[in-house]
């Protein structure tokens, strides 16, 4: 069971913010607005400012009202995570965001921002700074490609997507369904006007719209360190679905296998379980922050396999720490996310990181390690050294 008291006992915040009830909820609201604007935050109803416990009555009619009003008074809405919690024997409010990719939001027609334990009104400039962010940078899934058609649509990718989704996800659709009303239904596309998303997963040619924003280089190392020798290396540059399918047969080909006897062929036995490599590749597809001119690679090296991209984590609720334990899902780039969700190629419960850390300890006995740092995300998974 959770021990809420040590989240609050450390007093009010950045990232922590207290409201004795939800009489105050107009408040509470411009809070969470700034936390999204800033690094995310958690902000609790039935505690005083210095950290007293008083208690909330809470229904579920409460929690309703709340994520109603915050949704209804945001704009970009807000969709908080809100829940009754107990502590010290008393019944309270968590109300927890994320940092948002969509930044930035306004309260009741104003933007905020947390500076330190304080909620405080965006000046102008801020403001202009994180909405020009919003339009060139992470989280433009979600924007408009400038001069991209459904002209720049691959057909043939949209089948290819439909027939999984048809098979694994039952996505029920008819395969000849026109582009344009599957880009509809995937939200790829609104009003005739099309997404980065739909450009970057079914795009004909993505690197007309996104050149080196995008890309994957992969590549096999004799060595642990160094660059400047390569036994095998590619830089795969077709839209994400063509991008993931040759980076999944790279790593394939690049790890050892052997092979057992079965009842009447061979049994190939590889190094990893696919299933463990295709998360970490999903990842990095998924999660990558696409606003930086910086490459996505996968490094395959004697003892280790390396995935390496720009990203952002979402604190406090996504945290290096959290990936090692049940979090919730919370990808950089929802609508990519989504299409790979439904193809099945995607862990929509926060429990992919889990399922890494599972089979490498089942494969090789070392965890692997996760990293973030300088907005760079990496992921070094360790392998026996070769017999």
């Amino acid at each position: 069971m959770t021990d809420y008291r040590e989240e609050i006992i450390s007093g009010e915040s950045e990232e922590l913010e207290f409201k004795r009830s939800t009489s105050l909820l107009k408040e509470a609201t411009q809070t969470l607005c700034a936390f999204a604007n800033h690094k995310g935050g958690v902000l609790y109803f039935g505690i005083s400012d210095d950290g007293t416990v008083i208690g909330q009555m809470v229904s579920n009619d409460t929690l309703k009202n709340i994520a109603n009003t915050i949704k209804l008074n945001t704009d970009p809405k807000l969709y908080p995570q809100v829940e009754k919690v107990e502590i010290e024997g008393k019944s309270c409010i968590r109300v927890c965001i994320e940092q948002s990719p969509l930044k930035p939001h306004v309260a009741y027609g104003r933007p905020y921002i947390r500076i330190g334990p304080t909620t405080q009104q965006l000046d102008q400039e801020q403001y202009r700074i994180l909405l020009q962010q919003r339009t060139n940078g992470y989280g433009f899934d979600f924007q408009p490609c400038p001069g991209a058609t459904l002209a720049d649509i691959d057909e043939t990718s949209v089948q290819r997507f439909m027939e999984t989704a048809n098979a694994v996800r039952d996505f029920n659709q008819n395969l000849y369904l026109p582009v344009d009303q599957v880009m509809e239904k995937l939200d790829l596309v609104k009003n005739g006007i099309v997404s980065n998303a739909a450009v970057l997963l079914f795009g004909k040619n993505p690197a007309r719209f996104f050149s080196t924003h995008y890309e994957v280089k992969v590549a096999s190392f004799p060595t642990d360190t160094g660059y400047d020798e390569m036994t095998n290396n590619h830089e795969y540059t077709g839209n994400l679905l063509d991008t993931f399918g040759k980076s999944m047969d790279f790593l394939l080909g690049s790890i050892r296998k052997s092979y057992g006897k079965g009842e009447q062929q061979g049994i190939q036995i590889l190094e990893f379980p696919r299933l463990m490599l295709r998360e970490a590749l999903v990842n990095l597809i998924a999660h990558r922050d696409y606003r930086l001119d910086v490459k996505s690679t996968i490094e395959v090296r004697p003892s280790f396999i390396l995935f390496y991209n720009p990203a952002q984590l979402f604190t406090p609720v996504i945290t290096i720490d959290a990936l090692k334990r049940h979090h919730p899902s919370r990808p950089g780039n929802k609508l990519i996310a989504r299409v790979f969700y439904m193809m099945g190629l995607f862990e929509n419960w926060g429990g992919g990181t889990l399922k890494i850390i599972e089979s490498a300890r089942e494969s090789t006995g070392i965890d692997p390690e996760f990293a973030f740092e300088n907005g760079m995300f990496s992921l070094k998974i360790y392998r026996k050294p070769a017999s």
